[in-house]
């Protein structure tokens, strides 16, 4: 709370009012609980949605996948852009793009329309997303932007564990309109938040990026690999084909065109074979805890016949043990600064995972709940110190692309995970409509999603290993 109360003072070039200073602070904090809440709240719903609409598991997982496509490949372009004409326009117009389409997500008829506008809401929230941390970096003094990114990321945690609380309350009080719905007025407060309080975008502008038109290229590029990519490991009739070839080989025709737009530019130092492991590893481990929000729903509901509210609250608890453990995880490494802690991560989600492929319906919510906190424990330990190590190992002229390529790579392995863990778990399931289904045969596909993320993170482990034996032999 002290540290609240010092970013509410005057900014340190004393153009800004204590009024501002809560104005914009409030703005960035709410634009990051709309973002986290968007990406967390839709999947407990997902149950009620292959019925209400009449349509199946394998198109459901379209309204998460479709979201997070455009939510990650308009980051690099949001950012971009955001240097040409300025942070304030390009959040402005993003959380109105982001509360336009999350009312029409509310409206929307059918499956695939629904499918359509959360395209949007997601450009829309990677616009406002993107430019955030650049906005707290560009108002606040030094000495109180870390708290600012800070208190953004404790935010982004806790509105992570409450968006399937708040799910579910909704879903038994009302439906799954609702669940978009309650989000349209806290946009609009946003919006105006921002329209009354963000400094003017003349001031941000850096003119210095016109010399480079070379970026919109790059940019079109990484949409257009990312794009494809995420469709090539995506069935479009719950069975892989020639579409998912073609697709996978634009994704790579996207990569070879971002690598020729650079021309003569080599990019920055990326630091070797260290850096690539992390952002590997980093993938691997988005692709792996991913599982939990594919299937998790359906496993408490289905397997162990919870309510949507009682889904909530235990889907919930992983996301605040992340939040702890990742602050505590932090202070280590400032203090002891031993990538060993990255391995002790990875253990604990190797462990969760190994429990998670072997549990049974005889274990319960308890069994249920001991893997996912011990799955927990080990991505907030993983996640903070993989990025501090990362980061610290950056030098100062590219810890922006360092940065936006540890974003990158864990929301690439966010897509992996949704789009190939709802492939097994709907193979191994049989999971098609919810008229009929076997509960044995949904644990069974808990069971196989788990196996498969185990592999991902037993990979990752050795690949940590390996790692840090090298860095010290060099």
């Amino acid at each position: 709370m002290l540290a609240v109360k010092r970013l509410l003072k005057p900014f340190s070039k004393g153009a800004t009012s204590n009024l501002s200073s809560r104005g914009i602070l409030t703005a960035l904090c709410l634009a990051t609980l709309l973002n986290a809440l968007a990406v967390s709240s839709v999947n407990i719903a997902l149950p009620e949605l292959v019925t209400d609409l009449g349509t199946t598991y394998a198109r459901t997982q379209w309204i998460i996948v479709a979201f997070m496509i455009f939510l990650t490949a308009a980051l690099a372009i949001a950012g971009r852009a955001s240097d040409k004409v300025g942070r304030k326009k390009i959040f402005v117009h993003g959380m109105l793009l982001f509360s336009v389409s999350t009312l029409l997500c509310a409206l929307s008829p059918n499956i695939w329309v629904l499918v359509l506008f959360r395209a949007l809401q997601g450009i829309g929230a990677a616009m406002f997303t993107a430019v955030s941390m650049a906005i707290a970096s560009d108002v606040y003094s030094r000495a109180r932007v870390g708290t600012v990114v800070g208190l953004l990321g404790s935010i982004s945690a806790v509105g992570t564990g409450s968006g399937p609380v708040l799910g579910g309350l909704l879903l038994e009080v009302s439906s799954w309109q609702a669940i978009f719905l309650v989000k349209v007025p806290l946009g609009v407060i946003v919006y105006w938040l921002a329209q009354k309080y963000l400094p003017e975008d003349a001031r941000y502008i850096a003119l210095e990026q016109a010399r480079h038109p070379r970026n919109i290229l790059a940019a079109f590029c990484i949409f257009s690999a990312i794009l494809f990519y995420t469709l090539s490991i995506k069935p479009l009739n719950d069975n892989y084909g020639i579409i998912n070839i073609l697709t996978f080989l634009l994704s790579a025709i996207g990569v070879l065109g971002l690598y020729l737009s650079r021309g003569s530019d080599p990019g920055p130092a990326l630091g070797g074979y260290v850096l690539y492991t992390n952002l590997a590893t980093n993938l691997l481990v988005a692709a792996s805890v991913m599982s939990s929000l594919v299937v998790g729903p359906f496993y408490l509901t289905l397997a162990l016949g919870l309510s949507f509210s009682q889904t909530g609250l235990v889907m919930s608890t992983g996301s605040f043990v992340v939040a702890v453990c990742s602050n505590i995880a932090g202070r280590l490494v400032d203090r002891f600064r031993s990538r060993s802690i990255v391995i002790i991560g990875l253990f604990f989600l190797v462990l969760g995972s190994l429990g998670m492929a072997n549990l049974q319906q005889v274990y319960g919510v308890a069994g249920y709940l001991v893997c996912s906190i011990a799955m927990a424990i080990g991505y907030g330990i993983y996640l903070s110190s993989n990025n501090t190590f990362t980061m610290n190992g950056a030098s100062r002229k590219v810890k922006g692309s360092i940065s936006g390529l540890l974003n990158l790579s864990r929301n690439l392995g966010l897509l992996t995970g949704a789009s190939l863990m709802s492939v097994v778990f709907a193979k191994t399931s049989h999971l098609s409509y919810l008229s009929s289904f076997d509960s044995g045969l949904v644990v069974s596909g808990l069971n196989q999603v788990y196996l498969l993320a185990l592999l991902f993170l037993v990979i990752a482990f050795i690949a940590q290993t390996v790692s840090i034996l090298v860095s010290r032999n060099l």
